[in-house]
C-alpha cells in the first residue's frame, strides 16, 4: 500500500526528527512509503511572490473600506511594522529612494544612500506604511522573492549577518500575511500562531471550514491537488510534535480527505499520545482522520499498513486508537519500541547546513522530578519506568551520528534525549578525537559531578560538545529539595563557570511557582540568573509551574497541598488548573515568570527580537560551531541586504 509520512507546518529553522525516523523504519521494511513535507517547503510557498500578490489583493479589499478609519489604519500599520521587526519601513525606504531619479544617483555614493534611508524612513510610520506599502508594492514583493530564494537555496550556508538580513527580508512578507489574517499569524518558530484558535474541539472545527483566517486551507489545497490525486497514496500518517502543529495538521488531513475521502488517515507524534485519551473523548475530531498512533510509531503503522493491506480488523495493531463503526476503540495489543530497532532518520529536502536532531534515549535516566513528564515520553502509556529498551547502544548512536554528518552535512547534530550521559557525551567526544573529525554536537544535559572536573569539560568540548540546555529549576536549595532535583545550586554556579572556560554555551531552564514554594524562593532564582548571565551564552527561559493531568503533582495533589481541577474535556492539553492552600498560587506563577523574563530581556541579543528564545538559541549554537565567537553574535546588526552585497 502507498503510504505517505508527512510533517506539517512547525518550525521554520530545522526539521521534525519523528516523521524522519518512521519513513526510514517503514522503508527499511520494504514498505511502498515517501515523505512529505508540508512543514519548510509550506513556508517557502507562502512567502513565494505567487502566493504574496494574492494575499495583497485579499489585504486591499478588506481593508480598503476602512482605511480610512485613522484607528484601523494604525492598527493595520502596527502589524506591518512589528511583524516585520521594522524591516518593512527599511525596505519602503530604499523603494523610495529607487524612485526618486535625484535620489537614486545620489544614492550611489555609499554613505548618502543610509542618510537617505533614514530620513525617508523617518516619514514613514505606522498611520501611513499601508499606503507606502500600496505604492511600493512590486518593489517590496520583488525583494521578498529574491530573498526567499537565497534562503531556499543556501539556508544556514549563509553567514550569520548575511542570513539575517535575507530573513528580515523574509519578515516582511510575514507581515503581509499578519496582516490579512490578523489574528492569526505566521510564526517562523510555532507555525500556525495567533490568539484565533485555541487547542480545544471548537477551535479546531472552525478553523478547518475558515478560509477568511486559516492560510493554510487554500496552500495544502494546492499542494495535494496534484500530487494526492496523481500518487493517490492508501495511508497518510501526520506527525503531531507540538501544541501549534494541532490546526496544521488537522487542516493538512481535513483537505486530504475531502481530495481523497477513501484515504486512511493516522495521526501520531508526542502530542497526540499525551492528549489521547481526550481526542477519543470527541467524536467530532474523528471526521477529518481515523485512527491515532500512540507512541513511537514504528511497530504501529508497519502493522496497520499490513493489516489495511490484507483487509484484516485493526484491533490486533499495536498501540492503536480507531474509529470502528462509529465507535472508538483502542487496539487489544500493545507493543513498546526498543530504540536499538529504530533506524538512523532519514531526512528529505535538508536546506544546506540545517541543525538535524537525533534521538539516544527516551524518557529520563534521573526521572525524579516531582512536576516532569519527560520520563513517561517515548512510551506508549503513561508508565514512567525506565529499561534497557529505551536507551539505544552507543556503537548505534556513534554509527547514525556519522551517517547524518557524511550525508547531510549539518551544521551540529542536536541530540534530543531529555538527559544525556556523561558517559555518553564521553564517548561521542572520544570518537570524534580519535578520528579527527571536526563534528559538532549539543545536547539536553543535568548538572552532574562529572562537570565539575574542569579536564573533563574541555575534553568534552575538544571532541566537538558546544553545550546545549540543562535544567536548573530554581536558585533555591529549599524548593530544589522540594522538586527532588538532585542539583546543589553551587554545584550549578561551578558548572557553568567550567563549561565557560571550555567554550561549552549554556542554556539554562527555570520554573517559578513549584508547590510550597515562596516569592523570595523564586526571587532567588531570578538572582541566580542576573548573577551567571555572562556565563549563559545561549541565555534562559523562566517558567511558570504547569500541574500535567497525568504527572506526579497531579497524584500527590493532597500531600502538595494542592486542589487541581482538568480542562474541560474539548481542550487537547493536559494542564491543570490548580490552587493553593500556601505558597505562589497559578495566578502568581505566572505573573512572576512574565515579570522574570521581560526584567532580564535587556541581557539577552537583539537576534531575539526576530527569533523566539529556542530557536535563538540553535542559532547561536550553530553559529559558534562555525567558529563565530559569542561577543560577535551579540552585536549581530540587522543590516540590509543591499548593505551585504
Amino acid at each position: 500500500m502507498k503510504t505517505w509520512i508527512c510533517t506539517p507546518l512547525s518550525n521554520f529553522y530545522g526539521v521534525m526528527q519523528g516523521a524522519a525516523r518512521l519513513y526510514a523504519y517503514l522503508k527499511n521494511a520494504g514498505h511502498d512509503v515517501v515523505a512529505k513535507d508540508f512543514n519548510q517547503d509550506t513556508y517557502f510557498k507562502l512567502l513565494s511572490r505567487e502566493n504574496l500578490e494574492e494575499v495583497f489583493d485579499k489585504l486591499v479589499y478588506m481593508i480598503e473600506p476602512s482605511i480610512r478609519n485613522s484607528t484601523l489604519r494604525k492598527n493595520m500599520g502596527d502589524i506591518l511594522m512589528n511583524s516585520s521587526y521594522d524591516g518593512l519601513r527599511q525596505l519602503l525606504g530604499l523603494s523610495v529612494i529607487d524612485k526618486i531619479g535625484w535620489a537614486a544617483a545620489l544614492s550611489k555614493i555609499g554613505p548618502v544612500k543610509g542618510i537617505l534611508r533614514e530620513i525617508i524612513k523617518t516619514k514613514i510610520d505606522n498611520s501611513n506604511i499601508f499606503y507606502a506599502l500600496l505604492a511600493n508594492r512590486d518593489v517590496v514583493l520583488r525583494e521578498i522573492e529574491r530573498s526567499r530564494k537565497v534562503l531556499d537555496e543556501k539556508f544556514f550556508s549563509l553567514e550569520a549577518e548575511t542570513f539575517l538580513s535575507h530573513f528580515r527580508r523574509l519578515l516582511c512578507g510575514k507581515a503581509i500575511i499578519d496582516a490579512c489574517y490578523f489574528p492569526v499569524q505566521l510564526d517562523f518558530g510555532f507555525g500556525f500562531h495567533g490568539t484565533m484558535y485555541g487547542p480545544c474541539v471548537t477551535d479546531i472545527d472552525r478553523a478547518l471550514a475558515d478560509e477568511r483566517y486559516n492560510f493554510l486551507i487554500k496552500q495544502y489545497e494546492k499542494d495535494l491537488k496534484s500530487s494526492i490525486g496523481r500518487e493517490r497514496p492508501d495511508i497518510i500518517g501526520i506527525s503531531i510534535t507540538h501544541t501549534s502543529d494541532i490546526i496544521p495538521a488537522f487542516t493538512l488531513a481535513r483537505v486530504a480527505k475531502d481530495l481523497l475521502p477513501e484515504v486512511h488517515v493516522c495521526l501520531g507524534g508526542a502530542t497526540l499520545t499525551e492528549t489521547a485519551f481526550r481526542i477519543r473523548k470527541n467524536l467530532s475530531l474523528w471526521n477529518y482522520f481515523d485512527s491515532l498512533a500512540l507512541g513511537p510509531g514504528e511497530h504501529t503503522a508497519s502493522a496497520l499498513i499490513e493489516h489495511l493491506e490484507k483487509g484484516k480488523r485493526l484491533n490486533s495493531v499495536p498501540n492503536l486508537v480507531f474509529k470502528d463503526n462509529g465507535t472508538i476503540r483502542q487496539s487489544d495489543t500493545t507493543r513498546e519500541l526498543d530504540l536499538n530497532e529504530t533506524c538512523c532518520p532519514e531526512y528529505v529536502g535538508v536546506r544546506p547546513r540545517t541543525p538535524l536532531p537525533l534521538e539516544s534515549s527516551s524518557g529520563c535516566y534521573w526521572g525524579k522530578c516531582i512536576f516532569c513528564y519527560y520520563p513517561k515520553m517515548g512510551l506508549s502509556n503513561i508508565d514512567a519506568e525506565y529499561d534497557r529498551k529505551r536507551t539505544r547502544g552507543m556503537d548505534l548512536v556513534i554509527k547514525d551520528f556519522e551517517t547524518l554528518q557524511s550525508k547531510y552535512n549539518p551544521s551540529t547534530v542536536g541530540f534530543t534525549d531529555s538527559s544525556f550521559h556523561p558517559e555518553r557525551l564521553e564517548k561521542i567526544s572520544e570518537y570524534n578525537i580519535e578520528n579527527k573529525n571536526g563534528y559538532k554536537y549539543s545536547a539536553f544535559i543535568r548538572f552532574e559531578k562529572e562537570f565539575k572536573n574542569k579536564a573533563f569539560c574541555r575534553k568534552l568540548a575538544r571532541g566537538g560538545f558546544m553545550g546545549g540546555q540543562v535544567g536548573l529549576e530554581s536558585g533555591s536549595e529549599r524548593t530544589n529539595k522540594i522538586i527532588n532535583k538532585g542539583v546543589k545550586v553551587s554545584d550549578a554556579r561551578e558548572i557553568i563557570r567550567n563549561f565557560h572556560e571550555a567554550g561549552i554555551s549554556v542554556h539554562l531552564y527555570t520554573i517559578v511557582g513549584v508547590p510550597g514554594e515562596r516569592v523570595e524562593d523564586a526571587k532567588m532564582t531570578y538572582q541566580f540568573i542576573k548573577d551567571m548571565r555572562n556565563y549563559l551564552e545561549l541565555y534562559w527561559q523562566v517558567y511558570s509551574f504547569y500541574v500535567f493531568e497525568h504527572g506526579a503533582v497531579a497524584a500527590r495533589a493532597d500531600e502538595f497541598g494542592l486542589k487541581v481541577r482538568p480542562l474541560p474535556d474539548e481542550f487537547l492539553a493536559q494542564i491543570m488548573m490548580y490552587e493553593v492552600k500556601e505558597g505562589i498560587s497559578q495566578r502568581e506563577s505566572v505573573a512572576l515568570s512574565l515579570e522574570y523574563t521581560e526584567k532580564l530581556k535587556r541581557y539577552i541579543a537583539p537576534i531575539n527580537n526576530i527569533m523566539d528564545i529556542e530557536t535563538t538559541k540553535q542559532f547561536i549554537l550553530m553559529h559558534r560551531a562555525r567558529g563565530m565567537r559569542q561577543n560577535k553574535l551579540k552585536r549581530l546588526r540587522f543590516k540590509d541586504v543591499s548593505e551585504i552585497e
